[in-house]
């Protein structure tokens, strides 16, 4: 998609002004306001796990390609980019421009969970970075990628936290990225489906194969089931087609990262899930991984 028609937010006070409106001092991405309803960015999906340059390659298919020319094959899907973040590719130039407004700063991941809903695209992403040797798990913003006249992106959310690290046309140059990253992926599914690779299961011998680590492929990994503390599966709500999951609140642990260069930081402990503010509804999340073929429908 060609978005040199969408313009920056810094190219007009009315787009600038309309941008400043989408600020939130708190973003919770389990209760995102889409069309009057609740949207659940936390669900699990399946997702692609890739090199920073595995994911350029599929973001620059999706620059030549219109939004409504493709069959919509993955209606909601995850994008995790984890290390070996590189200037020398396009999305690692734009999460390092971090680096512009903090200099001690530097990415080291990109989260993202994309749906469609009606005719648009809605895309969760959270930029992690070290900020003075210490890890943040950033949820940065959430936006609508569409087309009109032209394709266009445009803010559901900001967080005000990722403000002290990006500009608005940073974060708009990332949605573009990601806008065509969606598009990459629906036509090499409607394409080249025999390209899609999967893992059979993460944190084995697949995470250790040549073929997983050069990030050539496109690798999809298997479906997540939640479970509590003692390994019960926690039930899905089957009355609809979509399925989901509900905790009110739960805690992400702090944990440590180890960096490509070596270092190891330590990541802040933070709450997610609509209750987090209830000290009394927090429970633990985590996940199990199953060995079953995905079902992409």
């Amino acid at each position: 998609m060609n978005f040199r028609s969408n313009k920056l937010p810094s190219k007009s006070k009315g787009i600038e002004w309309y941008w400043s409106k989408c600020i939130k001092e708190d973003v919770n991405f389990s209760n995102i306001i889409i069309d009057n309803k609740s949207v659940d960015f936390t669900n699990p999906v399946d997702f692609f796990d890739l090199t920073d340059n595995g994911a350029d390659k599929i973001s620059y298919i999706g620059r030549g390609v219109d939004f409504f020319s493709q069959n919509i094959a993955l209606k909601e899907f995850g994008l995790e980019i984890f290390g070996n973040i590189s200037s020398d590719t396009q999305i690692g130039v734009l999460l390092n421009n971090v680096s512009k407004r903090r200099e001690e700063s530097e990415a080291y991941a990109l989260y993202a969970t994309f749906k469609n809903i009606e005719k648009s695209v809605y895309c969760a992403f959270s930029v992690c970075l070290v900020d003075k040797d210490t890890g943040m798990e950033m949820e940065t913003a959430v936006v609508e990628i569409s087309e009109d006249e032209g394709p266009y992106i445009q803010p559901i959310c900001i967080s005000e936290i990722a403000l002290d690290f990006f500009t608005f046309d940073d974060i708009a140059m990332l949605s573009y990225w990601l806008g065509n990253f969606w598009t990459g992926v629906q036509f090499e599914m409607n394409t080249r489906p025999e390209e899609i690779q999967v893992v059979k299961q993460r944190e084995s011998v697949a995470d250790s194969s040549d073929e997983y680590r050069d990030g050539n492929h496109i690798v999809l990994v298997k479906k997540v089931i939640p479970v509590d503390e003692d390994g019960n599966r926690i039930k899905y709500d089957e009355s609809n087609s979509n399925r989901h999951f509900h905790m009110p609140a739960w805690t992400v642990r702090g944990h440590e990262r180890t960096l490509p260069d070596g270092r190891v930081i330590p990541v802040r402990p933070y709450k997610k899930g609509e209750q987090r503010d209830n000290p009394e509804a927090l429970v633990k999340k985590k996940y199990r991984f199953v060995d079953k073929k995905i079902d992409s429908d």
